[in-house]
């Protein structure tokens, strides 16, 4: 239940009940949502009014800013705000169909999203998202204007239920730049405005943003513009930037900026917000109408979680006549009318029902066998009507047979609609003697009963237990209870007890399905696979294997230890103990807690002693465990148990998915301790139409796919149907790899947090779970026509060579992909608008045939060059129905080095590396030298391995290496004669003493140090192959004289120690090097995820610090001049005349000592931020690196969130 810490709430629907979007309506103009405050929430000292009031501001000011956005179009008119069950002397209505875990608009206390809302989106553009995530201490914040927070609102909202994005991006974020490489070659933030923005940059350390000659930033993570507070007449946009008083409306069509890398243009092919907008169903025929007051009708609800106590009364003769006796017969209804006096008076909202039930159900009509009498009633209304009920009881004669399998299927069915409002308790009083027609299996039904919420209290009597409904209590975390007969009302008070505790407390489910598996099996082909038990769970583990009655089946467990036990065969081995049943259950408790770890299961089929045995009968393994009883409930405690929360992009305004506009989007998230959700997941959708499966639909938590642009928890993939119909979706996920984050709001303080657009998430080692049916979704206007866009695409120069300019490029291959290639142009728009005439570009080295899902694809490419002019390139990927799409664009600067071509080779490598310039829509990751602390795990790549070359380049064009550097996949050897050769204007051909070729199979740690101005000698240095890290002490030199003393190489077994300079406008002196001849060990070949190098010197006031397998990190010198304050921003580009224009196009010009401004007049926010850490995303380019990529929130005062 939604309200218990403890239970594993999961959000699925029958019926349509509970997907996206059905809260949200749209009558006329006005939208009608649903707000609510999480329990965790503790209720203030004046009972939550401050909170609610401010709540209700909030809301008002988004309504009208919405409403002036949208051009008098849409506003919110109607808003009921939900408050936490445990919230008492508050004037809220009772309510039993919205909770918390329904809403669009979510309060919390989300300290992981640094106290600013995101939302939880599709990652389809014009694909409606599912849920806002508001943090209280956002309503709460007396430092921001209403206006502020409603604007920052209402760009949550727009990507809630508009499918559009944020158009501004993140500090030290690869894929999202804050900063990016206009194809005029200097740095530009990455923002959409229809015209210029005033402002200056800013480090966060308070020093100077350092931009050279060219409007190259180097100190790109610590920089940031900072808006004018007054005197803007930027409009737009409310996703960019939106805390300014000019800024009021969504991007438009003539005023979009179209260059940026943020995630609308990636996403959204370059269109702005209103183009999406305006294709969406909410504005197809919608007037506007202004003068309209838009202030909100609020409604103050209350949904006390409760659980629904559903009665089902079997009225069949029992098997044991004496409970026919009036004496017991009376003992039943004052045991029933206790139970109704006691929630009565003690929890009066309770919802109860009557229902019963008598002989064999024979038909295959699901809900025609259980009689529901009286519906679900507050019992405080209707306890009059269930007395009468009681009082009216009495058996049927001559009916001595009934079927329990088909009152739990008829119950499931109308219970499981309270799910997330409460839950539902099905109680069950019958006698032992039961038959099925086998259309309800034990293990089917126990998983829908644990999905839904319900839990099952059996009450039987009888002269013999056959164990069936304990064996199924066991299977579903349900209560079971027996006697031969009733002798007194004392047999039902435990029974009354635990009904009244669980809808005074809630329901805690504590026990979920670890593995289930459906298929045939052979003779002498038997079944085996894993299972992993985590250290939440471990008790009460049961394994169930459902058979037919015929053949022999052997279940053999093998623990994480080594230990094996063999599943004894239980004598109750039919489907619900019915001797005439055709499905056998073998079952069992593993004894004692089962050990954490990975378990191996193994079964055995024989048929050898059955001659009419199936040759290949198809047979079902269930797996389930219970909680630890360590871990069990205490008030206060960490929730044992993950909550799973599956997702559906239902179409606006429907009960289905409606192809002819978008994809079905398939979500699932695993919120954990309430607030922290489960990363490192390997996740999977499979999805049946007709109880056949029709797509097994990988789910991602990478960013790097469409639908899933975030790494947040989230894990996303997208459906494409073939058939209209209702389709269902099982769930499977395992402890296993992937990344973290979540896109955010960008806030005027800006600071955030550490590299780009991520939230955290936490661990769960061991986990594992199997949901069956945990979506049903109905779909229209099948077939759809397959649209694959790539996300990720990016890419650096490699140089110019016999009038070819030659890039790498890489990306990840999107959702049902049937080919893919690389276009170029040397226009931009031609190639944007018209991409499918544009030619092909060339690809040197890498394969485009892998057309999987999430792979990852590097390439070289070539394409002819003109001097002066940009090449762009894009991703032209087709899916079925030979739709065609393409991903935002990459060019290279306008004059690229010369650099010979040489096809990246697997062997040693020579000695030259090339020359590299990044003009991309994503800048390479880039600091102040004096600031660098990193460590660098060099992850598992798919890309090409390639060749150490000489880097060489001028002072006229900035330098660059690429964020993917291809690597050898064998030992690089450390031979005397592969030295790196740096030239430059400043020291002409004069050499300068490479470092040495490295082998490498782990990581490299790179420890960067400011050295006051002086001369600074590098001593020899002893350096070997090693198998384990290589450290990098790289050195930050002010203008001094730099003497490089003789290197000498020697073999060792660990590590490399290499210092690289920084050097500063200086004169350069070199001395001879020696290197001794390393001995290399021809049986340790590298992988791709092992090998490594570093490079060092000088190279046209830059200097290289070290390269590894998917990124160098390199700085630029800090450029020399005298004090002045940062310049304003200077874009003079008229877009009326056509022309790009805004801040993001701007060209600083060279930086001097940078000055702060005075007062807050050249600050939108005076409170000073602390500076930020750094952390090298470029491990998001390995699909093996995914669990690596971690998330620092730095400073509390950063805002930035959003999804």
């Amino acid at each position: 239940m939604a309200s218990s810490p403890y239970i594993v709430t999961f959000a699925v629907i029958v019926l349509f009940s509970g997907m996206a979007d059905l809260s949200i309506v749209l009558e006329g103009n006005g939208y009608s949502i649903v707000v609510a405050i999480s329990k965790d929430i503790p209720q203030p000292a004046d009972n939550g009014t401050e909170l609610i009031d401010k709540l209700k501001d909030l809301l008002t000011e988004a309504s009208a800013i919405l409403f002036k956005a949208t051009d008098d179009k849409v506003y919110f008119k109607s808003i009921d705000i939900v408050i936490p069950p445990s919230w008492k002397g508050t004037e809220a209505s009772n309510t039993s169909t919205t909770s918390f875990q329904l809403a669009d608009i979510r309060l919390n206390s989300d300290s992981a999203s640094n106290d600013l809302p995101h939302t939880s989106h599709s990652g389809k553009c014009g694909v409606a998202g599912d849920f806002i995530s508001l943090p209280v201490e956002f309503v709460m914040d007396s430092e921001e204007t209403d206006e502020v927070k409603a604007k920052g609102l209402v760009q949550q909202w727009a990507q809630l239920r508009y499918g559009v994005f944020e158009e501004h991006g993140f500090p030290n974020d690869d894929l999202l730049p804050y900063f990016y490489r206009h194809p005029d070659g200097y740095d530009a933030v990455s923002s959409s405005n229809d015209t210029e923005i005033k402002g200056n940059l800013k480090s966060l350390s308070d020093d100077d943003c350092e931009v050279d000659e060219f409007g190259i930033i180097s100190n790109q993570g610590e920089c940031r513009f900072i808006p004018t507070a007054t005197g803007q007449t930027a409009t737009t946009s409310l996703m960019s930037f939106h805390w300014l008083d000019s800024v009021i409306s969504f991007s438009k069509a003539d005023k979009h900026d179209k260059k940026p890398p943020h995630r609308q243009n990636r996403l959204c092919s370059s269109r702005s917000s209103s183009e999406i907008m305006a294709s969406l169903p909410d504005f197809d025929s919608i007037a506007p109408i202004p003068g309209q007051d838009t202030k909100p009708e609020f409604q103050l609800l209350q949904n006390k979680m409760i659980p629904v106590v559903y009665l089902a009364i079997d009225k069949s003769q029992p098997s044991n006549p004496n409970i026919t006796e009036p004496q017991q017969l009376n003992i039943f209804r004052k045991a029933c009318s206790n139970l109704f006096r006691f929630l009565s008076e003690e929890v009066p909202d309770t919802l109860v029902a009557w229902s019963t039930f008598e002989n064999v159900d024979f038909s295959d009509i699901e809900g025609s066998y259980l009689i529901e009498e009286l519906p679900p009633t507050r019992i405080q209304d209707g306890k009059q009507d269930l007395d009468e009920k009681i009082n009216d009881f009495d058996y049927s004669d001559n009916v001595v047979t009934r079927d329990v399998s088909a009152v739990i299927r008829d119950a499931e069915l109308r219970l499981s609609k309270y799910k997330d409002v409460g839950g539902s308790i099905l109680y069950i009083i019958t006698s032992n003697e039961s038959e099925t027609n086998d259309t309800v299996t034990e293990t089917n039904m126990a998983e829908k009963l644990l999905l839904n919420n319900i839990k099952l209290v059996v009450v039987e009597s009888g002269e013999n237990l056959v164990k069936d409904l304990f064996r199924f209590s066991v299977l579903s975390q349900g209560s079971h209870y027996f006697t031969p007969f009733w002798e007194s009302t004392a047999f039902f008070t435990p029974i009354n007890t635990e009904i009244l505790n669980d809808c005074q407390n809630g329901l805690k489910t504590e026990r979920r399905m670890i593995t289930i598996r459906k298929d045939s099996i052979q003779t002498g082909n038997p079944w085996t696979g894993y299972f992993s038990i985590d250290e939440t769970v471990g008790s009460n583990t049961t394994v169930v294997l459902e058979s037919p009655t015929g053949g022999s089946f052997t279940v053999t467990l093998t623990s994480p230890s080594g230990n094996i036990l063999t599943l004894e065969k239980q004598p109750e081995e039919n489907n619900w103990n019915d001797p005439a049943s055709s499905v056998k259950v073998v079952w069992q408790r593993i004894p004692d807690t089962t050990a954490t770890g990975r378990w191996i299961y193994k079964v055995d089929y024989d048929s050898s002693s059955c001659s009419t045995c199936d040759a290949e009968p198809e047979i079902h393994l269930q797996i389930g465990s219970s909680i630890r009883s360590e871990t069990s409930t205490t008030p206060g405690s960490k929730p044992p148990l993950p909550t799973f929360h599956p997702w559906v992009s239902l179409t606006p305004g429907s009960n289905s998915v409606d192809l002819s506009r978008h994809p079905v989007v398939i979500q699932a998230r695993f919120d954990y301790a309430d607030k922290d959700r489960l990363g490192g997941l390997m996740a999977t959708a499979n999805v049946r139409l007709n109880s056949a499966v029709v797509a097994s639909v990988p789910l991602f938590d990478t960013g790097l796919m469409d639908s899933d642009i975030s790494k947040d928890g989230i894990y996303s993939g997208i459906f494409y149907p073939e058939a209209n119909g209702i389709y269902e979706v099982d769930f499977h996920a395992v402890h296993g790899s992937s990344a973290k984050g979540s896109n955010r709001l960008l806030n005027s303080d800006q600071n955030s947090y550490c590299c780009g657009s991520s939230l955290p998430t936490t661990t769960l080692n061991n986990f594992e779970i199997t949901v069956n049916e945990a979506v049903h979704f109905e779909v229209q206007n099948a077939p759809s026509k397959t649209v694959a866009i790539v996300s990720d695409f990016l890419g650096n120069t490699y140089g110019v060579d016999q009038n070819l300019v030659y890039a790498d490029l890489r990306w990840t291959v999107p959702f049902n992909t049937i080919s893919q290639t690389v276009k170029y142009s040397e226009d931009y728009e031609q190639l944007l608008n018209n991409f499918g005439s544009a030619p092909e570009a060339t690809v040197e080295y890498g394969l485009l045939n892998d057309t999987e899902a999430g792979t990852s694809v590097f390439v070289y490419v070539s394409a002819p060059y003109t001097e002066g002019k940009n090449v762009y390139f894009v991703v032209e990927t087709t899916g079925k129905g030979n739709t065609k799409t393409c991903s935002n664009l990459f060019w290279t600067e306008r004059n690229p080095p010369k650099n010979v071509f040489t096809t990246p080779g697997p062997t040693t490598p020579s000695t030259t590396t090339p020359s590299t310039t990044t003009q991309s829509t994503s800048t390479l990751l880039t600091t102040e030298l004096t600031e660098l602390t990193t460590t660098e795990e060099i992850m598992s790549s798919t890309e090409p391995s390639t060749e150490i070359s000489t880097i060489s380049t001028s002072d006229s064009s900035s330098t660059e290496l690429p964020t993917d550097v291809p690597t050898s996949t064998t030992d690089i050897s450390t031979d005397p004669s592969s030295t790196l050769d740096v030239t430059s204007s400043t020291i002409s051909s004069t050499p300068i003493s490479s470092t040495p070729t490295i082998s490498s199979t782990d990581s490299i740690t790179t420890d960067s140090t400011a050295i006051p101005d002086s001369t600074v000698t590098t001593e020899p240095t002893t350096e070997e192959p090693t198998t384990d890290s290589i450290t990098t002490d790289s050195t930050a030199i002010p203008d001094s004289t730099v003497t490089t003393e003789p290197t000498t190489e020697e073999p060792t077994t660990d590590s490399i120690t290499t210092d690289s300079t920084a050097v500063s406008d200086s004169t350069v002196s070199t001395e001879p090097t020696t290197e001794e001849p390393t001995t290399e060990d021809p049986d340790q070949g590298l992988t791709p995820s092992e090998i490594g190098y570093i490079v060092g010197g000088v190279v046209g006031g830059i200097v290289v610090i070290g390269a590894i397998t998917g990124g160098v990190i390199f700085y630029k010198k800090k450029q020399g001049g005298i004090s002045s304050p940062s310049p304003a921003s200077n874009s003079n580009y008229d877009r009326s005349n056509g022309r790009e224009g805004g801040y993001s196009n701007s060209r600083y010009p060279a930086s001097t000592p940078y000055t702060s401004p005075s007062g807050s007049g050249g600050v939108n926010n005076t409170r000073q931020p602390e500076s930020l850490g750094r952390q090298d995303m470029n491990e998001i380019q390995s699909n093996e690196a995914y669990d690596n990529i971690g998330v620092t929130i730095e400073d509390d005062d950063m805002l930035m969130t959003a999804m």
